[in-house]
């Protein structure tokens, strides 16, 4: 099979799955709005903090290792598994003890509770990697989207019962153990990882080097992506940081899950050719085209209709969320082509590279969330002054992997983004102008139209643009339903 047929089919599961969790994550999310406050996300926004950093210790790089070294053994694999149980273990442990000290650092008691039963969840978080990379390294994209999906589905339904019963914010820890716990079970069962007897190191030096850097870079991008919560909750209050995290999610939904429809698909398909940069280099083009051609307009319409989206999806007393949202909208473009980035480092072995680029890209964003926190005082500034610094990271990183790491020319991946400006410029100019001559009243009614119809503008314009694809695409999706009716 071809490299872009690999590429396409494992996309195409990974859309299946990831497309189903947005629609399930966002009727959720729409019903929790509705029984939750800003101030009890922002408890709960506080914890998240932790038990990200706590992922990351778990997984200690081996995960993306396991994937990309083709030599490990049997004996080698159950070995790293058994090294993971008693990693999964301490981490649990230690989770339950930094309770204590969340809840001294923000001065409330409630935090202890809260941390020792999400303790649960950072065990099975922890020691479900290794079976998990083990399906991702078989290219099993399918099994894994049918086990998020069912995970999903089922957490869905208990979180939604708590809350309507008053669990509050528990509510949604429940969801989080039960959810790491389905997954942690069915991954090892489908993986059919199997321990052998004995022990040895033998395996996890095989992979020490590379998962060490991979691990690295995790480390640092953590402080980069969640130093702004830390700091907003401790500075702003978790009122503040329960509309903050709600933008920042809403912005991270097209990110996540456009952006991570391929990007678990490239490192398992990519890594084969890590003796060939041209071709990686090549076939990421076409991966890079596809994001930019989708972002581009998906920032305009987030930009333009970041108060219909926050109305539609939370309601009304969220709207404070709205110019946040707008700010973050602008960015999603970078952020969707950007988060495919580290998959090709992976790909090509160079994760001690890509840990340098994370070393760098963390520096300019903390100092870009302290100044629009500490200087301006201000969530919508911060959320400016970060955009700000994402786009200064894509410029160095991309520069750095396409001329040095895959020996391309950047100007040829600029060109690829710079295809979509017509588009752009198109897409702002009537949206703009349905928003200023838009004679509907601020009444929520108004929203719902002026979203419908910015939603069509875009849809349309879109089609105008690439007629020929679209038509392309549904050709194909309807010769395969036909195809499937005959047989």
């Amino acid at each position: 099979m071809r490299v872009d047929q690999e590429i396409k089919r494992g996309t195409f599961f990974v859309f299946i799955s990831k497309y189903s969790n947005i629609l399930i994550g966002l009727v959720i999310n729409s019903i929790l709005a509705r029984f939750l406050s800003p101030n009890e996300y922002g408890i709960v926004g506080v914890v998240t903090v932790f038990i990200t950093f706590f992922s990351i210790l778990g997984d200690i790089g081996v995960g993306t290792a396991i994937v990309q070294n083709r030599d490990l053994t049997g004996k080698d694999i159950s070995d790293i598994f058994k090294i993971t149980i008693l990693l999964s273990i301490c981490l649990g442990l230690s989770f339950y003890l930094l309770s204590y000290g969340i809840a001294w650092f923000y001065e409330s008691d409630v935090y202890i509770r809260i941390g020792q039963l999400l303790a649960i969840s950072v065990f099975f978080s922890s020691l479900s990697g290794v079976p998990r990379s083990l399906l991702m390294r078989e290219k099993s994209f399918k099994l894994l989207g049918a086990i998020e999906i069912i995970a999903s589905i089922t957490t869905g339904i208990l979180v939604v019962y708590l809350a309507v019963k008053g669990y509050s914010y528990y509510s949604i820890i429940w969801r989080s153990i039960l959810s790491n716990l389905m997954i942690c079970l069915m991954c090892f069962y489908f993986s059919r990882l199997k321990l052998a007897e004995g022990f040895g190191f033998g395996g996890f030096r095989k992979i020490a080097r590379y998962s060490g850097f991979q691990f690295a870079f995790n480390f640092i991008n953590y402080f980069s992506r969640n130093l702004d919560n830390i700091l907003i909750g401790k500075f702003m209050g978790n009122q503040n940081l329960g509309i903050y995290s709600q933008s920042y999610q809403l912005m991270m939904y097209p990110v996540a899950n456009l952006t991570h429809v391929i990007t678990p698909v490239l490192h398992p398909v990519l890594a084969r050719y890590v003796d060939q940069p041209k071709t990686i280099f090549e076939e990421y083009l076409k991966v890079v085209n596809i994001l930019a051609m989708l972002g581009v307009p998906i920032s305009i319409f987030v930009f333009f209709s970041s108060n219909e989206i926050v109305y539609l999806v939370l309601g009304s007393k969220w709207m404070e969320v709205a110019p946040v949202l707008q700010i973050f909208g602008a960015s999603i473009w970078l952020q969707m082509v950007n988060s495919s980035g580290g998959a090709i480092f992976q790909s090509m072995g160079r994760t001690d590279m890509l840990f340098k680029m994370g070393i760098l890209s963390t520096i300019t964003t903390i100092s870009a969330t302290l100044i629009g926190i500490l200087y301006f005082e201000s969530l919508t500034l911060t959320a400016l002054c970060i955009s700000i610094a994402i786009a200064s990271n894509f410029l160095i990183v991309y520069y750095v992997l396409i001329n040095r790491i895959l020996k391309g020319s950047f100007a040829r991946f600029l060109k690829i983004i710079a295809k979509h400006a017509k588009l752009a410029a198109v897409l702002v100019l009537l949206l703009y102008l349905t928003q200023v001559f838009s004679n509907f009243k601020q009444d929520n009614a108004s929203l719902i139209y002026l979203f419908l119809i910015k939603g069509t503008i875009t849809g349309i314009t879109f089609v105008a643009f690439y007629f020929q694809m679209v038509m392309g695409v549904a050709k194909k999706v309807l010769a395969n339903v036909s195809g499937r009716f005959k047989s």
